[in-house]
């Protein structure tokens, strides 16, 4: 993982987090190591109600659980925005703004992003699953209207 130096002029490597004692560990609210296949897979199950390549491997049940919009439009205290927030990821919903869904997503869409350095989606409405990761992490407001373009670029290609 990189990021810019603090006077931007080069990119520093996080040393902290580019380590395999680091990656074992584990970090809580975060830490997940995959490659974008393996996220656009893990969404496309949560989009096919728990199951991938005929496979159940969690209940419908479970799934609309985990996705359901348990904060409504409240505000949260770290985004300083309504985040939807289910169990993990968080929806789109209606609100003007919201973090790396893009503004042409679905209100259904929900998804997860990485610390300034990726994002990935389901889109319950196109059946579109997507990932995108990076090694560069960038600090908001930067990371949230990058991924906001990028987004929006793969919502309105469907």
């Amino acid at each position: 993982m990189h990021e810019p130096s603090p006077d931007g002029t080069r990119q520093l490597k996080r040393a902290e987090e580019n380590n395999a004692a680091f990656r074992k560990a584990g970090t809580p609210g975060g830490g997940g190591y995959a490659t974008a296949r393996a996220m656009a897979a893990f969404y496309q199950m949560l989009l096919g109600a728990g199951t991938l390549n005929g496979v159940r491997l969690f209940s419908p049940r479970t799934i609309q659980y985990v996705i359901r919009n348990f904060t409504g439009d409240r505000v949260d205290g770290y985004m300083g925005m309504p985040m939807h927030r289910g169990l993990g990821p968080h929806l789109r919903g209606t609100t003007d703004t919201i973090r790396g869904l893009g503004s042409l997503a679905s209100p259904r869409t929900f998804g997860h992003g990485g610390v300034g350095s990726s994002y990935c989606w389901g889109d319950p409405d196109s059946g579109v699953s997507f990932a995108y990761l990076t090694n560069g992490r960038l600090p908001d407001p930067w990371h949230s209207e990058r991924l906001d373009v990028i987004s929006n670029l793969v919502h309105t290609s469907i």
